[in-house]
């Protein structure tokens, strides 16, 4: 009993260890960004030395343009279709070329101009060169800590990807919803990482930035397409030198298989159709019917009859006949049986008469029809 408990304690031991391996880079892989038609290939090329390309992912690379920032910038990363891969700890290089003082542009991961604290401005108000461009704040130190919903950066895993709104929903306050279950953690256990310490800034706002311009987080062996990284909220400056990660790639499991429906109950053939007597039968119910008087069907296989014309379609009950129109009336032909019948209102009153007729009103109806002169009498056609 003791071998088998330490057997189930060593295994689950294992199941909650990180993703084996090291953190490699992520070579080969597409890179997308925000930013239509951005090349992003640097991000993923190998290189995170000092001065290695890299990428940034919001306005045209001018003074006034990398002021303006981009509104939630994002870089997404995929594994490829049909493929998810398992994501232990993410390592995120800010930019790694143009700087001043080597890689303390991690700040830009952390705030914006929206949140009020203007890159250009703080340098100023430190003693430096205002005119530096405000691609991320260059001091040694972090500075100022803000949760300001301008600021902070995302790092996710996800099967869904990237789209112009963003690569999670966020709240009101920036962080991601509560029910996200993209978003990574950071040093201090947050989603949204606005700490200098969770970029990678040692001893807190007032200490050096990281010696290899990178900051870390846990993704926790989420498992997913794509991994992103974006920056909360509007005027943001993405810049990114390479993103490296601890993983394992594998296909994605199968959708499970839908059972297979049991087979319908076998019925009997349905009896073959009636075949009546063309002209004077129809079929109703698999059962030939005869034609009322005054009446044709069409053929063997008919379901109706048809009274003459100008005969309406009388029904009693469940019988019906072809009645006559009063004399000098008009009817179109009729079918038999219908939804209702009718009665002689539904034959078309004339308005003269053949000669030895006049007209006169039907009691029945209210139309004209054609009565015969009495004996001993005539009159004029018209």
């Amino acid at each position: 009993m003791r071998v088998a408990l330490t057997t189930v304690v060593a295994v689950l031991a294992v199941l909650a260890e990180p993703v084996l391996g090291v953190t490699q880079p992520l070579t080969g892989k597409t890179v997308t960004t925000s930013k239509n038609g951005l090349d992003g290939s640097a991000i993923v090329d190998g290189a995170s030395l000092p001065g290695s390309t890299s990428v940034a992912i919001f306005n045209d690379n001018n003074d006034v343009q990398i002021e303006a920032g981009a509104n939630n910038p994002w870089v997404q990363i995929d594994f490829g279709e049909g493929n998810q891969a398992t994501i232990g700890d993410v390592d995120v290089y800010g930019n790694l070329e143009n700087q001043l003082t080597p890689f303390s542009c991690m700040m830009a991961m952390l705030v914006s101009q929206a949140s009020g604290l203007d890159y250009v401005a703080y340098q100023a108000a430190r003693g430096n060169n205002a005119e530096v461009l405000a691609v991320c704040g260059r001091g040694m130190t972090a500075g100022v800590v803000t949760d300001n919903p301008n600021t902070g950066v995302i790092v996710g895993v996800s099967d869904s990807p990237c789209t112009n709104a963003g690569c999670l929903t966020l709240a009101g306050n920036g962080d991601p919803v509560e029910d996200d279950t993209t978003a990574c953690t950071g040093q201090s256990g947050a989603k949204r990482l606005i700490l200098p310490t969770d970029v990678g800034y040692h001893d807190g706002a007032g200490g050096p930035p990281p010696g290899e311009g990178k900051f870390t987080v846990n993704c926790g062996n989420k498992a997913g397409r794509y991994l992103y990284v974006q920056l909360v909220g509007l005027q943001r400056q993405l810049w990114v030198g390479e993103i490296k990660a601890v993983y394992e790639a594998a296909p994605a499991a199968p959708a499970p298989e839908t059972p297979t429906p049991a087979p319908e109950p076998e019925t009997s053939a349905p009896a073959p159709a009636a075949s009546c007597t063309a002209g004077t039968q129809y079929v109703s119910n698999n059962v030939c019917v005869d034609c009322p008087s005054e009446s044709t069907s069409s053929g063997t296989d008919a379901e109706f009859c048809t009274c003459s014309n100008n005969r309406y379609a009388k029904k009693s009950g469940n019988t019906w006949t072809c009645e006559p129109c009063k004399t000098g009336q008009k009817k179109a032909a009729t079918k038999i049986p219908s939804t209702e019948g009718e009665d002689v209102s539904d034959c078309t009153a004339p308005t003269s008469c053949a000669a030895d007729h006049y007209l006169t009103v039907d009691a029945d109806s209210g139309k004209d029809y054609c009565e015969a002169c009495p004996a001993g009498s005539t009159s004029s056609d018209g």
